[in-house]
């Protein structure tokens, strides 16, 4: 008797490519999906921490607005422009005597 001498390699390939082809696409498919559930969320989780980035430097331009106006509200007061006008420049109102019209 003859001992027959068979190729593992081959069995296994010409097993995987008769019955396992079902198999192999189902876990290639599900791999494809798991990277790309990875993927989704890694994105996800960057655009939310862009989003509060966004959010605080909002905040931030918001209340230095706030308090632009309150500065420019400040400072444009009438009594505060008389004063500067009044000590700083030496301005002083003008009397209806001290009144000159040229023609």
């Amino acid at each position: 008797m003859k001992t027959a001498k068979y190729n593992l390699v081959s069995i296994i390939y010409q097993d995987i490519r008769y019955f396992g082809v079902l198999q192999i696409f189902l876990l290639l498919s599900v791999l494809i999906t798991a990277m790309l559930v990875v993927l989704v969320t890694y994105k996800t989780r960057c655009l939310i921490m862009h989003r509060e980035a966004l959010f605080l430097k909002k905040e931030n331009l918001d209340t230095e607005w706030r308090n632009l106006i309150l500065e420019e509200k400040i400072l444009s007061h009438q009594r505060r422009i008389e004063r500067i006008a009044t000590d700083t420049l030496g301005m002083c109102y003008v009397k209806s005597m001290q009144n000159n019209i040229l023609n």
